[in-house]
């Protein structure tokens, strides 16, 4: 993995490549976990352009729509003795419940972004929380001396009254520039920092901020993303405007395929979609017409792109 089936006979444009379905297989061992309990997840970073997810024989999870996560959490079907066997059966023929009916684009069939293992212990930032990493950050600028603030919230599975998030923010050079500590049932905080460096498209600054969940003193999970301090809006007259500064949008429309490899990219193929689209002198680009890879969304984030999303 990344693969897709579709890799040369999607790429010539007639509409004639295959459509139907095809099984993955692999057989894998689950971790131990602290004291003894946790739960053991798959995560399918998409599947064209529907897919179910088998483990020892057993239906784990069906997803319909070719661009999005998904997971699925197979503890109880799993054997700790002894190997386990996962099987995905990913599906691009046509189905009237899935999006998009039809398109000027190849809907690519296969587990063309990967799939992840995650073992976690039984209180952890919940997988479970529309496919995201259980963690939200929304940075804004606040007051008049370019000071930020962060909105952050989490969402933590089964905690007690013993559980803590605490929260802390990082600047490039991996410096501490603020934290905060909340109970786990009730996360969301707002957390100022002080002459925060503002993120543009010349200058794409990005702060860390990470999630640690704690039991006493004892941490048991983390989860951490980037993200810049920007604000953008729109003008009838002077047009889009980031940080108060009028900024034309020039750029392209980029689909998730390459010659060949169809739309089974890496993190370097992502990576390198960028930076050309940078070289170009492109600002903006057009994520066509689906929920993107989150390789590319981070790659926009570093270089400086304004990003158009759209979903099916």
């Amino acid at each position: 993995l990344p693969h897709t089936w579709n890799g040369v006979d999607g790429m010539d444009g007639n509409g004639g490549y295959y459509r139907g379905r095809c099984w993955y297989a692999k057989m894998f061992s689950t971790s131990v976990q602290p004291l003894g309990k946790g739960r053991v997840y798959v995560e399918v970073l998409a599947a064209g352009q529907q897919a179910a997810v088998y483990v020892n024989g057993r239906e784990a999870a069906y997803h319909e729509g070719g661009y999005s996560i998904f997971r699925a959490d197979v503890t109880d079907l799993c054997r700790q003795d002894r190997e386990n066997l996962l099987v995905v059966a990913c599906d691009n023929g046509e189905k009237s419940s899935v999006y998009p009916q039809s398109a000027d684009f190849t809907f690519y069939g296969g587990l063309y972004r990967g799939v992840n293992l995650i073992s976690v212990p039984a209180v952890h930032f919940d997988l479970d929380y529309f496919g995201g990493p259980g963690l939200k950050v929304t940075p804004m600028p606040w007051g008049e001396q370019d000071g930020a603030k962060f909105e952050l919230e989490s969402w933590v599975a089964d905690p007690d009254e013993n559980f803590t998030v605490l929260y802390r923010i990082e600047d490039e050079d991996g410096k501490e520039v603020a934290s905060a500590a909340r109970p786990a049932k009730d996360t969301k905080v707002t957390v100022a920092v002080p002459r925060a460096h503002r993120w543009n498209i010349d200058d794409p600054y990005l702060y860390r901020v990470t999630a640690t969940l704690w039991r006493r003193n004892e941490a048991f999970d983390e989860v951490s993303v980037q993200a810049g301090v920007r604000e953008f809006s729109c003008d009838p007259e002077k047009g889009f405007m980031i940080n108060g500064v009028e900024t034309p949008l020039r750029g392209v429309s980029r689909h998730q395929d390459k010659l060949y490899q169809g739309n089974a990219l890496t993190k370097s193929d992502h990576w390198a979609d960028a930076c050309m689209i940078k070289e170009l002198g492109a600002n903006t680009i057009r994520l066509a017409h689906y929920q993107h890879s989150q390789d590319f969304y981070d790659a926009c984030d570093r270089l400086g792109f304004v990003a158009w999303a759209e979903i099916p």
